[in-house]
């Protein structure tokens, strides 16, 4: 898995990008706030849709400790046959400095892959 990681200033904000791309295997991507930040969207793209059932999750990983994560978002790519996402949040989703996004999931069928982060760093 290769991972990058774009970052935009603006006045008041820093858009946010951390990108992992793979041939085959699991996904694995953690996105960590270095400061207040504020959790915009996940995206997924698979070349074409999975057959194993298995979940796909987006989870908070607090900082503060266990207690605190929280499963964001969790969805079967094999139930719907999906092979793009394009999350949103629901309500916002803050993150302190030491929280991290955790976006998962197994790829048992080897998809090829592309899973991106944004996030809005509070400056």
């Amino acid at each position: 898995m290769t991972t990058t990681r774009t970052s935009i200033t603006g006045a008041y904000t820093a858009l946010r990008k951390d990108v992992a791309t793979a041939a085959t295997g699991a996904i694995a991507l953690s996105a960590t706030a270095v400061k207040a930040t504020e959790l915009k969207s996940v995206s997924l793209n698979l070349n074409t849709a999975p057959t194993t059932s298995e979940n796909f999750t987006i989870t908070l990983n607090a900082n503060a400790g266990a207690a605190y994560d929280t499963l964001l978002y969790t969805l079967d790519l094999s139930a719907g046959s999906t092979t793009d996402i394009l999350w949103h949040p629901d309500e916002l989703v803050f993150l302190e400095t030491g929280d991290s996004i955790d976006v998962a999931y197994t790829n048992t069928d080897t998809k090829t892959y592309g899973v991106q982060i944004t996030m809005l760093e509070l400056v």
